[in-house]
């Protein structure tokens, strides 16, 4: 009896604590870094589940439940960007306090728990219109916490996988979190349909009160990964930071692209989801088939043919590509009705096929262009800038939605809403910035043939041998 309550106590705590343990002092270097890596995998899948979770669908279904508007969701969808300037304050604490661990435990804690909070402001018998301000003042607060621990978890990660493991080691765990992140929204979909509308708020007090769950265990995972000794560089000073960022003329072009373009996407970012629900009518089984395809193309494309194009094609060249692509997509919205999703399906691989290749691009083009010397905080200031603008034109477009609120018209058999407003806008916004994005410099830019080229190689290598998908990354491009 005394055994299995002792295996039964063992089990319990591995299931609650997490399965990883901080290494002791005195181990060997490598034992504390492999020790590292595999809590934050533990951590990755534990903060994966309560983020898919907490956002997406099943936000969107917690704000109608309180009766949102178009500005609602402008704001709830908006606000999480703006809190990208909270960055900076991330790249300072850790610089005073000399330990990422110290920062990011008591962010990320109340960050993924104020969950509880919610679970409590749904069951409050209170007005809605309380409801809805209620929540979107704790996102907010919790949504400023986040990216503080975020850029903490940043710095981490960079010092404790090593630079010729962190590639495979950041793919393996991004391939791993994709298969995470669609299993819970499976799950939840389905549990969504079969609660139905009756059983709607016993539906989302059991799906946050999973998300709540999950991220205490990531906490758990956090605070048993080994740390290495840091080596802050003194902080700079932000006005110097921001002067330097407009007086460098590449940053300045790329810094005024970015602001534009985010602009321009968050106009319609808050929108997607309520449409689908809404207007479209789609099942949280339909939202999540579209999700799985979306995913799929970001994954394949990603893997297989974007690194190796933006190698050998260079990164400007891909940037330019997709962001044209990217800007027809809204175009899509206008045609797709409740009747006849079968346009949405393209949709959804256009989609992941092209704006995987822009992340990607995006992401790496800094790295050409900021000085090596306080990238990090270079980094931050860029993070910060385009945060701030996708946020702003997100709630630009709900304004704009909000005071189109009651239009509704029929042209060529197909209902027109302010939510397709706010889809053409922008469409014409992310239009006119690919003049901006032009103006980027790029001396490793080979032109769009070549381009194409290096695509055509790359899928025709996947669709002929498939199990490449399983087996192994791309190769190393040839310069």
């Amino acid at each position: 009896m005394k055994s299995f309550a002792k295996h039964f106590k063992i089990v319990f705590e591995k299931l609650f604590f997490g399965f990883s343990s901080l290494p002791p002092p005195s181990a060997p270097t490598s034992v504390k870094r492999r020790s590292g890596i595999m809590a934050c995998l533990e951590e990755g899948i534990y903060a994966q589940i309560w983020l898919t979770l907490t956002c997406g669908k099943f936000l969107v279904d917690l704000a109608l439940l309180f009766g949102a508007s178009a500005i609602h969701f402008s704001l709830i969808n908006g606000l999480p960007f703006m809190a990208a300037t909270a960055q900076l304050a991330g790249a300072y604490l850790v610089s005073r306090t000399g330990s990422r661990k110290r920062v990011i435990i008591p962010t990320a804690f109340i960050t993924r728990q104020l969950w509880w909070l919610i679970l409590i402001l749904i069951i409050v018998p209170i007005e809605n219109s309380v409801k809805i301000w209620t929540l979107i003042a704790l996102l907010s607060f919790g949504n400023v916490l986040g990216q503080i621990s975020g850029n903490a978890w940043l710095a981490w990660i960079g010092d404790l996988i090593p630079d010729q493991l962190r590639g495979r080691v950041i793919s393996a765990r991004n391939g791993i979190l994709i298969l995470v992140a669609l299993a819970a929204d499976f799950i939840f979909s389905q549990m969504r349909e079969y609660f139905g509308s009756e059983g709607r708020v016993n539906y989302l007090l059991i799906c946050f009160g999973v998300a709540a769950f999950f991220g205490l265990k990531s906490i758990f995972a956090f605070k048993n990964q080994w740390e290495p000794r840091p080596h802050p560089a003194p902080a700079p000073q932000l006005s110097d930071l921001i002067r330097q960022s407009f007086r460098s003329r590449p940053i300045r072009k790329l810094l005024y692209a970015l602001l534009l373009w985010n602009s321009a996407v968050g106009v319609a970012t808050s929108f997607w989801t309520p449409h689908m629900i809404v207007n479209l009518k789609m099942s949280f089984t339909s939202i999540f088939t579209y999700t799985m395809i979306v995913t799929i193309c970001t994954f394949l494309m990603s893997r297989f043919v974007w690194g190796a194009v933006i190698d050998r094609a260079g990164t400007l060249t891909v940037v330019l590509f997709c962001a044209s692509i990217i800007t027809t997509i809204p175009i899509f919205w206008l045609f797709i009705s409740a009747d006849d999703l079968s346009l949405l399906w393209c949709e959804a691989v256009v989609n992941g096929m092209m704006w995987s290749g822009f992340n990607v691009a995006i992401f790496n083009l800094p790295y050409f262009l900021l000085p090596k010397e306080n990238r990090g905080y270079f980094l931050a200031v860029l993070a910060a800038g385009s945060g701030l603008a996708l946020g702003i034109g997100a709630v630009a477009g709900g304004v704009v939605a909000q005071i189109f609120s009651s239009l509704k018209f029929e042209l060529f058999g197909m209902t027109y809403i302010n939510y397709h407003i706010t889809f053409v806008l922008s469409a014409v916004l992310r239009g006119s910035c690919l003049f901006l994005l032009r103006k980027i410099p790029d001396t490793r830019s080979r032109g769009l043939i070549f381009m194409f080229q290096v695509i055509g190689d790359g899928m025709t290598r996947v669709l002929t041998n498939p199990r490449l998908i399983l087996t192994s990354a791309a190769p190393r491009s040839k310069k």
